[in-house]
C-alpha cells in the first residue's frame, strides 16, 4: 500500500506550531533530523504520519501521537524514515521551500511514482484528478475503491494511490508494476 501527504507552507492559514504542538502528535520514540526548527520538525513529523496513516489503509481513526515516525539518514533531497503504526513502513520526505512531500509504502519505495499540480479551483479533488489525467494521457485514472479510498486505473489494470491537496497544491502517487 502507499501513502502520501504535502503540506504547502505559504499557507497563510498555516499556523505557527510550538513544542507544545508538536508535544500533541508525538510518539515517545519520534525522531526528526537534527537542526530543524519548530516549524520544520511539527510539519515533517506531521507529513510523514499522514503518509503513514494513509499507507495502511486502515478505517481507524487518525491518531497521530500513535504513530512512530524515526528519519535516518538523507539521500539526495531524501530525508528517508521509518515509521510503524500497524505495520512497518519505509518512507522519505522532501522538504522545499514552499512545501513538504512525504510518501510512505510497505513495499518496494523505489517502485512509488508521483506528480504534484498546483490547484485554483474550490473543488480540489475533482481539480487534482482531471490535472492528473491530462498529464499522464487517456490511460490513467484516478479512481475509488469500495471501501472509497484512492487507486489508479492503468491500460485495465488497477493498483492503489493516495491523493493528497493542501492550500493550493496537491500530489497523486502511485506504484507502478
Amino acid at each position: 500500500m502507499i501513502g502520501v501527504d504535502i503540506v504547502d507552507l505559504t499557507d497563510p492559514l498555516l499556523k505557527p506550531r510550538s513544542r507544545r504542538e508538536i508535544r500533541f502528535i508525538s510518539h515517545p520514540n519520534d525522531h526528526c533530523p537534527k537542526g530543524t526548527d519548530e516549524q520544520t520538525h511539527y510539519w515533517l513529523l506531521w507529513a510523514a504520519k499522514e503518509a503513514i496513516f494513509k499507507a495502511e489503509r486502515s478505517n481507524q481513526a487518525f491518531s497521530p501521537s500513535e504513530i512512530e515516525v524515526v528519519y535516518s539518514e538523507t539521500v539526495g533531497d531524501r530525508l528517508r524514515y521509518r515509521g510503524r503504526w500497524l505495520n512497518e513502513i519505509n518512507g522519505y520526505s522532501i522538504l522545499k521551500k514552499d512545501n513538504i512531500i512525504s510518501v510512505a509504502t510497505n513495499s518496494n519505495i523505489a517502485a512509488v511514482k508521483w506528480k504534484t499540480f498546483m490547484l485554483n479551483t474550490s473543488n480540489q479533488s475533482q481539480e487534482l484528478r482531471d490535472c492528473f489525467q491530462r498529464e499522464m494521457g487517456p490511460g490513467y485514472q484516478v479512481l475509488s475503491d469500495a471501501a472509497g479510498l484512492p487507486t489508479i486505473k492503468h491500460d485495465g489494470t488497477t493498483t492503489p494511490a493516495s491523493v493528497s491537496h493542501h492550500h493550493h497544491l496537491g500530489i497523486v502517487a502511485w506504484i507502478e508494476s
